[in-house]
């Protein structure tokens, strides 16, 4: 039997159901699941309960996983490097206070981003399980940068098209909570340089590729190239290009980082515990093209 896939949005996201994520799919499933995903961009797994094994090996399929950094004297909770802990929990599973520099870390997590924009080698999927959901809050939303592009005025789309733009993990995580990082951690996560236009290679469709994670536009005084990519963000996460995720326990999503845009919503952090598990595929196509990030000290 093949997949029934859902669409969730006019644009893209869609459910797709007929898969069970704890075996290998086949060749067959695999290509229908490539072409779900080139096609929609984000793509709900409802009801799959799967255990990190699982996730781990599933995501594999599509390319090397990113590993989570190293924090000297602050044991990770999850039990495998390649898994990220986006959650609002310590080593011993408490909820993390306030204060926490875990928690201020976090806090980027509710600008609107692309997984891995700030390395030279950025994220293809990632994929996002949901173990623990808070009763309220904490939605995920997702825009479509494929079709922000192709509503962008001609005169905008003339004047960013062949610009370069610089990312860095530092400059988002200082917009909200303020995080400072350590002298080692900005020279073990450096800024890296993407188009700020792109075709996405599945779809063959140009795409924005934008984050809060830009600190400047090459070329262009730091005050307008910020005043630029803040109007682009606004333009490309009007409501008609957004996809709001409410978790349910047991979801998996995956999203196509390359083309589409993504950030976490506000919820009681500091009174609901909130358990999910991502891992990442790189946008690798050759072997040896991605070397292991160094040991870096974060919260």
């Amino acid at each position: 039997m093949g997949l029934t896939i859902k669409p969730l949005h006019p644009l893209f996201a869609a459910s797709v159901i007929g898969v069970d994520l704890k075996r290998p799919p086949d060749a067959a499933m695999l290509a229908e699941l490539q072409q779900a995903f080139d096609r929609h961009a984000v793509v709900v797994f409802p009801g799959q309960f799967i255990d990190n094994e699982s996730q781990m090996a599933f995501s594999r399929l599509f390319g090397p996983l990113e590993l989570m950094p190293l924090v000297p004297g602050k044991p990770p909770r999850l039990p495998h490097r390649e898994l990220f802990d986006v959650s609002n929990l310590d080593e011993n599973g408490r909820i993390t206070p306030e204060t926490d520099e875990r928690r201020i870390y976090n806090l980027g997590n509710r600008l609107w981003h692309t997984d891995g924009s700030f390395r030279k080698i950025g994220a293809r999927y990632s994929l996002l399980s949901a173990h623990i959901v808070p009763p309220s809050g904490a939605d995920t939303e997702f825009a479509d940068m494929r079709a922000a592009w192709d509503a962008l005025p001609e005169a905008m789309k003339k004047r960013i098209d062949g610009r370069i733009a610089e990312h860095s993990i530092w400059t988002s995580r200082a917009k909200l909570g303020g995080y400072v990082p350590t002298s080692q951690e900005l020279r073990a996560r450096p800024p890296a340089r993407h188009p700020l236009v792109r075709t996405h290679p599945g779809s063959k469709r140009k795409t924005l590729y934008i984050a809060d994670h830009v600190s400047h536009i090459v070329g262009m005084p730091v005050e307008e190239g910020q005043a630029l990519l803040r109007e682009l963000i606004e333009f490309a996460t009007r409501p008609e290009f957004v996809y709001a995720h409410r978790w349910m326990p047991g979801d998996i999503v995956l999203w196509d980082n390359r083309c589409t845009m993504h950030r976490a919503t506000p919820f009681d952090d500091t009174g609901h515990p909130r358990d999910m598990r991502r891992t990442t595929a790189l946008d690798v196509e050759e072997p040896g093209e991605w070397v292991e990030e160094p040991v870096v000290v974060a919260p």
